[in-house]
Order: structure tokens, then C-alpha cells, then sequence
């Protein structure tokens, strides 16, 4: 995309996107033109038909300010298509694949049709032509409007976003979220899908026994073709009643989270079951942040050891400082004893500068069977499991629920 800097067309000052707070009584609008007579012309139409317009940007967004517009509260935002054509519907694409929930709307002198069926690929809902028509222009934003309602009813409804990462590679993750899922599904008793991130040969198939004929190489290698219907293709059933997503069993070097479409699966899932549980294991690279942006909560997976503590103290950082400040973060010490010797709880915490959500039992016997033969600790009656349907128990909403009642009849 083009580097030129977002600037207002009034003091050409950086936007400031933390300043703008639209009314709630209408849309919330953002523009994008270069020529400032039409971006006066637009803010003039929408206004009109009581729109809120929240910021006027004079050129495309760059790569990396994209971000800082798709997590922004907007409603709609118009893109000015005469000043290049390529540039502006990569913009469309990148922002309709990044947040679903924004209303795209394309503006340009004359309409054509070949360009018409671009911006509807790219993901473009209106296109706006010169001369502004009112009675066009009302229909659209009648039409956003009811969207926006439609969204916020979806975004009421929407499942919860569950991450485990990983403070290193070896701390457990895989299998602390693969026997969370099942346990939130015998704790809930609602629908969960387990989603492994892992960019290649992730363990969760195989953990829970599963041979999947698609994995989530398939989904984000046609993003494009993402809806409900395909993800539902791609999912495998365990014996717990959770669905899986799987990741692929091959090397690839498919960058898989770099074009948004990681988003846009997740909108999907969130959108079709109470609870998406997710491995993302060590890190995502590039695509973390828009993962972690998502999250209802993010369980960090540490262990007791200088490296793993030391990463964790780091990664918290991140999070706090990488996405919203009500972003729930609990820390999960894994292979838990409560003698070490070498380090205390209490020095753990002072680490950390928080403390310990979670401590599960370090119970190697029950873990190695469990991961050997593909029967979820989770659907046992150990240590372990245990601590992990408390975990579920409070994700669900029924921290009180009785830990005594008995176990028989609920394992396979």
C-alpha cells in the first residue's frame, strides 16, 4: 500500500484515534480521499443523513497504520477509488478481511462495471458515484445501519475467544488446551471448538486420536471462500463432542496468518459456538496480535524454571501493552510441585508482578499415557484434570458449581 501519512484535512496533524468518541445516535463514518472538495462534499452528504463523521484521512493508510483503523469504532468507512484504483481496493480487501464488521463503502466519478465487480470481490458493500445522490446515499446508510444492528446482535451472542500461549516451546500448551476444550464441554455442556494455530505438524489430532481430512491450511489458503459453510466442512468430531480444527501435518512455508484471514475465521467461529478454544502455542508472529485482540482471556502457560519466567514477564508485557487494557490475562504455572526447593511461589509472583490463576499438578504418569493412547486426561478422574474443569467451570460462568458430584457416567 501507499505510505502516505493519514493527516487531517484540518490542522495536517497525525490523527490522534484516540480523541474520537462519535455519538451513539448514528453511524460513525471515516473517509478517505486525497481531493479535499470531495472529502467536504462527502462529510456534507453524510451529515446530512445524520451520520457522524469521526475522522477525514488524506491518503491511503500504510501497512502498518492499517491497525490502528480496523480496531478503530467505526461503522463505515468510505474509500476513494480515483486516486489509485489498485492501492484502494488492496485497502477495501485488507480492512474487509481484517474486521467483518465494518461497512465498506467505495466512492468514484463514474461507475464501471468491471471495476463495480472488483470492489464487490474485494468485499466492498457500497459504491458511491458522482454526483452524490441523497436518496442513494440514504438507502446505503439505511442499509449500514441495519447491519450495525445485525452485528451488535451477533457481537452480544458471539462465543467467547479462549488462548493458550505458551511462555517457550515444551510448556505444555497443546495439552493443557486440548483437555481444557473437553472439559469446558462436559462442564458447559455447550458446543467448543478446538483450533490449532501451530503453522505446521501441530499435536492436537494426534493428541486427541483424530485423522482430520482438512486442517486450517486449507481454510486460510482460501480466504476468500471463507463462510460459515466451509468452516463447517473443515471441522473433525471428537468422541467428547467437541469439533476440531486441526493443524496441517506438513512443512509449509505459507505465511497463513499475515493476511487477515485469521480474523476473519475467527469472526466465523465465534459466530457459530459458545466457546473457541485456541492453541497458539509458543507465538504467532506477526498475526499474534490480532489473535490476542480477540481473546476473552489468555491463559500464559509458564513453568518454574528462569527461561520460561523469564519470557512470561516479557510476553505480559506484550499483551498489556499490545492490545486493550481489559484484555483478561491468567497465568497457568504448569508442572506444578509444591516442593521445589529451588524456587518459591511467593518468588514467582514477585517475577511475574502478578499472581498465579492456575496451578496444575505436575502428574507425568497420567500425561504420558493420556498423549500415548489419545484418551483426553480430561475425561479421567486425576490431579490434573481436575484443576482443569475448575478452569472450565469458572470460563463458563459456574465458578460455584459443585466440585463433589460424582464423576461417574461422565467419561468414556
Amino acid at each position: 500500500m501507499s505510505q502516505t501519512s493519514w493527516i487531517t484535512n484540518v490542522d495536517h496533524q497525525k490523527v490522534d484515534y484516540q480523541k474520537s468518541s462519535p455519538s451513539k445516535s448514528g453511524l460513525s463514518v471515516v473517509l478517505i480521499s486525497s481531493n479535499e472538495a470531495r472529502r467536504r462534499a462527502l462529510s456534507y452528504a453524510f451529515e446530512r443523513q445524520q451520520a457522524i463523521i469521526a475522522r477525514e484521512l488524506s491518503g491511503y493508510p500504510s501497512f502498518d497504520q492499517l491497525p490502528r483503523l480496523v480496531e478503530s469504532d467505526c461503522d463505515v468507512v468510505v474509500v476513494d477509488l480515483d486516486d489509485d484504483p489498485d492501492v484502494a481496493l488492496d485497502l477495501v480487501e485488507a480492512i474487509c478481511s481484517k474486521n467483518p464488521v465494518t461497512t465498506v463503502m467505495v466512492y468514484a466519478r463514474q461507475q464501471d462495471s468491471d471495476l463495480l465487480v472488483r470492489c464487490m470481490r474485494a468485499g466492498a458493500r457500497e459504491f458511491l458515484t458522482e454526483p452524490l445522490s441523497p436518496n442513494s446515499l440514504a438507502e446505503a446508510v439505511i442499509r449500514a445501519g441495519a447491519r450495525r444492528l445485525e452485528m451488535d446482535a451477533q457481537k452480544r451472542t458471539a462465543g467467547k475467544v479462549l488462548v493458550f500461549r505458551g511462555s517457550r516451546g515444551g510448556a505444555g500448551v497443546t495439552m493443557l488446551a486440548a483437555n481444557f476444550a473437553v472439559a469446558l464441554k462436559l462442564e458447559s455442556k455447550r458446543e467448543v471448538v478446538l483450533v490449532d494455530l501451530h503453522p505446521e505438524l501441530g499435536d492436537i489430532a494426534v493428541m486427541l486420536g483424530l485423522t482430520p481430512e482438512f486442517t486450517i491450511s486449507d481454510a486460510l489458503r482460501n480466504p476468500d471462500r471463507l463462510d460459515h459453510d466451509l468452516v463447517s466442512t473443515m471441522l473433525a468430531e471428537h468422541k467428547s463432542g467437541i469439533a476440531v480444527l486441526a493443524a496441517a501435518d506438513e512443512f509449509t512455508a505459507d505465511p497463513l496468518f499475515l493476511d487477515g484471514s485469521l480474523g476473519k475465521l475467527l469472526h466465523l467461529l465465534r459466530a457459530r459456538f459458545p466457546f473457541v478454544v485456541v492453541d497458539a502455542g509458543p507465538g504467532l508472529g506477526a498475526g499474534g496480535n490480532a489473535l490476542l485482540e480477540m481473546a476473552d482471556v489468555v491463559y500464559l502457560v509458564t513453568q518454574a524454571e528462569i527461561p520460561a519466567l523469564r519470557n512470561a514477564q516479557r510476553i505480559l508485557a506484550h499483551i498489556q501493552q499490545a492490545v486493550s487494557a481489559d484484555r483478561k490475562i491468567e497465568v497457568v504455572l504448569n508442572r506444578f510441585e509444591k516442593s521445589w526447593g529451588e524456587m518459591e511461589e511467593g518468588q514467582i509472583e514477585k517475577a511475574l508482578g502478578r499472581p498465579l490463576q492456575w496451578k496444575i499438578p505436575n502428574d507425568f504418569a497420567s500425561v504420558h499415557r493420556s498423549l500415548n493412547t489419545g484418551n483426553p486426561l480430561a475425561m479421567e478422574n486425576s490431579s490434573v484434570s481436575r484443576v482443569l474443569r475448575q478452569m472450565a467451570r469458572q470460563a463458563s460462568g459456574h465458578p460455584e458449581q459443585s466440585r463433589k458430584k460424582s464423576w461417574a457416567g461422565l467419561f468414556y
